[in-house]
């Protein structure tokens, strides 16, 4: 995390390139204003590609549920209190179609995104359909760099969690009568801190791996190669420049979450100014109140769909602006765009 990663002298821009944007490495906060004004000039575009996996999201929830509802899986009183078992039948294909369809779409939308955010750092504006358009005309190679990523940060603490939960399972069916109060003592006092180390070793890979790969999307967009190459590649690209990458997620966290602190605090104050103009007395209001309470829904709705949409471009546009820099600092000109 602490990798120097000492500045450069100034390079021309790459053949065949226009001078826009920056042609020479950039310091922290250069790298940090570029990503806000990249943000704010792109942010209709990126707010229309970011809806794309929420909704998916929330369709797949609401025709989760409500199958669930209609097989009763969800009892409501006076209903039965063990669930129907059609409701596990309407569960586990839901799971396996799920899976595939998110896989199919993160990988459309950090194709999207990527090919945006990089587009943006040459000067370029791109519509979000254009920017969906390519990401689709590549869908195979984005869903299977998606996959990989994924697969690599995540595969240790799936491991994790799997050496625990087998772990726990041996204790539980080792100790006498299956009676926890009779576990050796000993084996928990070496199996629990080994457990959590174990994990927080996998974690710690997990973002590890995760700034590695970072540049991964950037680099498979603008220089149109494979998924295995592009993690090599941003393998390559990060080397020096990881702590810079982690602190600056790490900034762009912090602004997101005061961003969104300061909606919430602006909400519960004029909550709290609702309820004292009715004096808490809410049965002459019923009406209003439950109409204040629906078009609020629906404000909460908009305002986490447009949070979360930003806060998802902020960190494309980091990852295509670190891409640029650290192909100046490593290469000494940005690679041009392949057709």
């Amino acid at each position: 995390m602490s990798e120097s990663n000492p500045p450069l002298p100034p390079y021309p821009p790459a053949p065949g390139m226009p001078p826009f944007g920056h042609v020479m490495p950039m310091t922290f906060g250069q790298i940090l204003d570029r990503i806000f004004r990249l943000t704010r000039a792109n942010i209709w575009p990126f707010l229309a590609i970011g809806v794309l996996p929420i909704a998916v999201v929330i369709v797949f929830e609401a025709v989760l549920f409500g199958g669930l509802f209609l097989a009763g899986g969800i009892p409501i009183p006076p209903a039965h209190p063990d669930p129907n078992p059609a409701a596990f039948l309407w569960i586990a294909p839901a799971l396996l179609i799920f899976y595939p369809v998110m896989f199919m779409v993160y990988g459309i939308y950090y194709g999207a995104s990527s090919y945006a955010a990089v587009q943006a750092d040459h000067g370029v504006k791109v519509s979000a359909g254009e920017a969906i358009r390519h990401a689709w005309s590549k869908l195979g190679r984005y869903v299977w760099l998606y996959f990989l990523r994924i697969l690599i940060i995540a595969l240790p603490i799936l491991a994790a969690v799997l050496i625990i939960g087998i772990g726990g399972l041996l204790l539980v069916y080792l100790t006498p009568n299956q009676d926890l109060t009779n576990t050796n003592p000993a084996a928990l006092f070496f199996l629990v801190p080994l457990g959590i180390l174990f994990y927080l070793g996998a974690f710690a890979y997990a973002i590890y791996m995760s700034l590695r790969y970072a540049l991964a999307f950037p680099a498979c967009v603008h220089e149109n190669i494979t998924a295995s190459q592009a993690l090599e590649r941003s393998g390559k690209l990060t080397h020096g420049a990881k702590g810079r990458i982690f602190l600056m997620a790490l900034v762009i966290y912090a602004i997101a979450s005061a961003a969104f602190l300061i909606v919430y605090a602006l909400g519960l104050f004029l909550f709290a100014i609702g309820a004292f103009a009715t004096g808490g007395h809410i049965d002459g209001h019923l009406p209003l109140i439950i109409a204040l309470a629906v078009i609020g829904g629906l404000i909460v709705l908009v305002v986490i769909l447009v949070w979360s949409a930003l806060f998802m471009a902020a960190y494309s546009i980091t990852f295509a602006v670190f891409y640029r820099d650290q192909c100046l600092r490593k290469d000494g000109l940005l690679p041009a765009p392949a057709q």
